[in-house]
């Protein structure tokens, strides 16, 4: 179990406010998502991106949010393609089964 102030717990808590401050655009974003999911059978990020601009006033690490559902499972990585993220590495997922 992760330090009460680790980086991951500071993160999910970040997360959380981001979820209730911006939940219609992360409502979008999703529905975006699963659309590119059913086309295409998986999404990142970056396949949101090309569809969005992240709203002034809302930070642009609210995406993180996007795929905090159980939506969605992490199926693999690929690498972030927008030049601010300096090619991190970034999850890709599918629609999860129900």
């Amino acid at each position: 179990m992760p330090a009460p102030n680790s980086g991951r717990d500071m993160r999910d808590r970040q997360m959380d406010i981001f979820e209730q401050k911006d939940h219609h655009f992360l409502e979008r974003c999703r529905a975006l998502a699963v659309m590119t999911c059913k086309q295409q059978g998986d999404v990142s990020i970056n396949d949101i991106r090309r569809f969005i601009e992240v709203p002034p006033g809302v930070h642009p690490s609210v995406l993180g949010a996007v795929f905090r559902t159980k939506q969605f499972r992490s199926v693999g990585y690929t690498e972030a393609t927008h030049p601010q993220a300096h090619a991190r590495v970034i999850r890709v997922y599918a629609l999860a089964k129900n």
